[in-house]
């Protein structure tokens, strides 16, 4: 993995973040992190813990997503967590897991949701 030279994301959210930083650059620093989930997506990947703490941003402002630690094939038969993430990121649909119920399984919307959450914080 390459060496980026920033702060992540939940480092940047500080009081502030919104003076600091123009409505374009906090545009490019969640479109650069959609374009990464769509790639996963695209992969048959989940990354399931997606959250400030694992976006790092370079200093042109790109995001870079790290902690693959969670992610998984989508719809694979066995997923080492099936419940996983950080509680104020997660989807409700991992949350409503349940092995006995098969119609509670979860795709890759499940990062969409995560996404949408951190667009919410910044």
């Amino acid at each position: 993995m390459d060496h980026v030279q920033g702060k992540n994301l939940q480092e940047l959210l500080k009081p502030g973040f919104s003076e600091r930083y123009s409505n374009e650059e906090i545009i490019f620093i969640f479109h650069s992190t959609l374009r990464v989930v769509a790639y996963l997506a695209s992969q048959r990947i989940m990354h399931r813990d997606l959250k400030p703490a694992n976006i790092l941003i370079e200093k042109e402002g790109s995001a870079r997503v790290i902690d693959f630690g969670f992610a998984t094939k989508i719809h694979q038969k066995e997923h080492i967590f099936k419940i996983c993430g950080s509680s104020g990121f997660m989807a409700p649909e991992i949350f409503k897991y349940s092995p006995q119920i098969p119609e509670s399984d979860y795709d890759e919307r499940c990062d969409m949701f995560s996404t949408g959450s951190i667009l919410f914080e910044m």
